[in-house]
């Protein structure tokens, strides 16, 4: 199955949860934040969120992954990757997390979930 931004049934099957504590950097700060869902496209990024189309870099393990802002709130960001993520670290914690995805049939285990949010209306979600 290949990812369309086009088609959202794709994009919401490939997003995987993970809770993956990474260091952001931009040209003008660097930070720690949390990948809260990855796929080999983009993430989820919560942390502060630089503005939108501000480019940076993920750091983990090792491994330096760029990307950039394609939606920006408060406190998390929306990542779209250049180059697909295909091997190390980060690569392999999101086939770990399918894996896990996989064998509890859907149900996130141990690591963050959508459903974990408290409900609150109008809250986290982009309105323009």
């Amino acid at each position: 199955m290949t990812y369309s931004a086009s088609h959202p049934e794709t994009r919401k099957k490939a997003r995987i949860a993970v809770d993956i504590p990474v260091t952001i950097t931009t040209v003008l700060d660097s930070f720690p934040a949390n990948i809260i869902d990855l796929t080999e496209y983009g993430a989820l990024i919560a942390g502060p969120a630089p503005r939108k189309g501000t480019q940076f870099q993920i750091d983990y393990e090792g491994q330096t992954l760029f990307g950039f802002v394609i939606w920006a709130e408060i406190d998390r960001f929306g990542a779209r990757f250049p180059f697909n993520l295909h091997d190390g670290p980060l690569y392999r914690r999101l086939e770990q997390a399918r894996i896990g995805h996989k064998a509890t049939d859907g149900l996130a285990t141990g690591s963050w979930s959508p459903a974990m949010m408290p409900r609150i209306p109008g809250f986290g979600r982009r309105t323009h």
